[in-house]
């Protein structure tokens, strides 16, 4: 049997929690980054990539997860989690910035309606060819990292 095929599911959930803990605490960390202004576009999502990738290839290492197809999946799936962890961050801030602004600016309230945009009428209003390009580019960079660092990592606990 490989190393695939002798792992029981079951004992598999503890590393898929732990990786999703992680990709949910890495989105938010990467949000903070960007709302902080110290985003340089390209190291950014690199370094989340690897910093999912240690973190994931260190639950994987302490529960003896082996499976190279599994971990590049799961690490593919987590970055996606990351990517999704991230935005959904950065939308919590936007809506925080719409109420603050029609608090704090009368001008700004009688223009703006009192409850924010949806997440998809964000989406819409915030998706463009370019920013379709930069988040995709993102995205693959942050996932790139991961699983590269993931196999690096492999080698290296086996």
């Amino acid at each position: 049997m490989t190393s695939c095929e002798s792992t029981d599911r079951c004992s598999l959930a503890p590393w898929y929690v732990g990786s999703m803990v992680a990709a949910v605490a890495i989105g938010w960390l990467s949000a903070r980054l960007n709302l902080a202004g110290l985003a340089p576009v390209g190291i950014l999502p690199l370094g989340i990539g690897i910093a999912l990738g240690a973190a994931i290839s260190g639950l994987a290492a302490a529960m003896r997860v082996t499976c190279r197809a599994r971990l590049v999946v799961g690490t593919l799936v987590f970055s996606l989690v990351t990517v999704a962890a991230e935005h959904t961050w950065l939308y919590r801030d936007f809506r925080r910035q719409w109420h603050a602004a029609r608090t704090n600016e009368p001008q700004v309230a009688l223009f703006r309606p009192e409850i924010p945009w949806t997440p998809s009428e964000y989406m819409a209003r915030e998706l463009s060819p370019g920013t379709t390009v930069l988040w995709a580019a993102d995205a693959a960079l942050i996932a790139g990292a991961a699983i590269g660092s993931v196999l690096v990592w492999q080698r290296a606990y086996r």
